[in-house]
């Protein structure tokens, strides 16, 4: 959908995007200038593949402040984005036939990681409220089963799981030796009473085998800058090296040096994002409680609200002719007819589910809704 909305873009149609899983906000200033500064120092060059040791020990510092995790700089892998700290920890911590329990909704990228690894992805539907059951996360354990893909705010719902969830997966973790891996890209996005903590925070036992993954790409807007952080025990940071070493080498330099001066000086830009995204939550989620044929619980923290269509399916769109049998078919239509393009949620494994980003300005929210709001009410 996204290089769709690319080529619309470029071939002149103008398209209500709501697909982006990027901040729409400029990376801080003083990463901004830090960056230009390492150009004309000649920073440039290959680093330790493991990153500087003043950024490794920037993002303990940050970790022990904000989340409660106690990591030594030796603890932390600086990687090329999120993205590939999550799947060098699968290739590390997965076997070939381990399997690793999915729950979904879940961003679609996890399955095939854990593929790449030569595992085998085990997908657990979450409840209604799109939190997983610890009871059926033990019903789809195996003595093949290995770990877990955990991942709070989440993507594409937007929920943020409770402590309580936290506490219950933690102990059963540790329990069943089932390691966890925590995605925590979102977690300073947080909005109202909702409050992020991570379950390696909540049983500590965990920090002896499993990891914590975040980075520079949402909460900072430096999404091109390509960051990633994992943390982890010494012996699986370390192995976790030795393949980044082999993958991809050292991670960027010059975005190492823009990502230490954001940790260590853009705490009030990063905040200003933060209230700009929660007034953009409170903007879309009041617009679709006013939209009774569909459902959205309402949304914690990232930037996604994930919206339920079950009330309009078997529907037909008098203008298009376009019948309606999944979420798929909704975001179709709605960029086929009224140009606002969304994400279909069997891309996150809920077909009867869309995904829209509120990473884009509230005048381009306002108009969508609007659209979104009068297809519905079309829909004989």
């Amino acid at each position: 959908m996204f290089a769709r909305v690319k080529q619309l873009a470029q071939e002149g149609v103008e398209i209500l995007d709501l697909t982006a899983g990027e901040p729409d906000f400029s990376p801080p200033k003083c990463a901004e200038e830090a960056g230009i500064k390492a150009i004309q120092n000649g920073a440039g060059r290959y680093t330790p593949a493991a990153g500087i040791l003043a950024l490794r020990q920037a993002v303990a510092d940050q970790l022990k402040r904000e989340q409660g995790l106690e990591y030594t700089a030796k603890q932390i892998l600086i990687t090329n984005g999120a993205k590939i700290a999550i799947t060098q920890a699968l290739l590390v911590m997965v076997e070939a036939g381990d399997e690793v329990l999915v729950p979904t909704p879940c961003w679609t990228s996890y399955p095939e990681m854990v593929k790449l690894a030569d595992g085998v992805p085990v997908i657990v539907p979450c409840g209604p409220d799109h939190l997983p059951i610890v009871a059926e996360l033990e019903k789809a354990r195996t003595g093949k089963t290995s770990a877990i893909m955990l991942n709070s705010p989440n993507n594409p719902t937007g929920v943020v799981y409770p402590e309580s969830i936290l506490r219950e997966i933690g102990e059963w973790a540790v329990a069943t030796g089932v390691r966890i891996i925590s995605d925590e890209i979102y977690c300073s996005l947080t909005y109202g009473d909702a409050k992020h903590v991570s379950p390696l925070a909540l049983v500590p036992e965990l920090m002896e085998t499993s990891v914590w993954i975040g980075g520079m790409s949402k909460a900072y807007a430096m999404t091109g800058w390509r960051m990633g952080f994992l943390a982890g025990p010494y012996d699986v940071v370390d192995r976790i090296g030795t393949v980044a070493s082999q993958l991809t080498g050292s991670p960027n330099a010059i975005s190492q040096l823009a990502s230490l001066a954001a940790l260590e000086n853009a705490g009030e830009e990063r905040e200003a994002m933060r209230k700009s995204f929660e007034s953009r939550c409170n903007l879309v989620y009041e617009a679709l409680q006013a939209m009774p044929l569909v459902d959205c619980p309402r949304p914690e923290g990232a930037f996604y609200a994930f919206i339920g269509v079950e009330k309009i399916l078997g529907k037909t769109d008098p203008e298009s002719g376009r019948a309606i049998h999944s979420g798929d078919d909704f975001v179709e239509l709605l960029l086929e007819v009224d140009r606002v393009a969304c994400i279909g949620g069997k891309a996150f494994g809920a077909p009867n589910c869309f995904r829209l980003s509120f990473a884009t300005s509230e005048d381009i929210l306002r108009e969508s809704l609007r659209r979104i709001a009068a297809r519905l009410n079309a829909l004989k």
